[in-house]
């Protein structure tokens, strides 16, 4: 018996309780400081979902573009970094201890949470 067939996802109201990922918010200076992309294997997040523990597990990859200007006399430096790619690969998933078997629609909506909390 599949615990998710038993079990209304309702991933409205999450709550996160406990994360070991690089925020959205770092990528930019992660970009710069790895000459344009870097990865991270086994980030996760961990959420309160009605009293149940959800823990979604993923690699993350990111590229971007850095235009430097090291500024002259008149005009300061400044640096200017775009994300071009952002590749987010749910390889695990967890409902207070079990594993749920990852389907084509629960990727997806595991995909749009993570994507959510970064």
């Amino acid at each position: 018996m599949n615990l998710i067939s038993t079990y209304n996802l309702d991933t409205k109201g999450l709550k996160i309780i406990d994360y070991d990922c690089v925020k959205s918010s770092e990528w930019e200076n992660l970009i710069c400081e790895n000459e344009g992309e870097f990865s991270r294997e086994g980030e996760y997040m961990a959420f309160d979902m009605n009293g149940l523990e959800l823990v979604i597990t993923y690699d993350l990859n990111v590229s971007g573009r850095v235009d430097y200007d090291p500024g002259d006399y008149y005009n300061p430096p400044y640096t200017d970094v775009d994300i071009t790619s952002e590749d987010i690969d749910i390889i695990d998933a967890t409902l207070d201890g079990y594993d749920i078997e990852l389907t084509k629609d629960l990727m997806k909506l595991f995909l749009d949470v993570v994507k959510k909390h970064l």
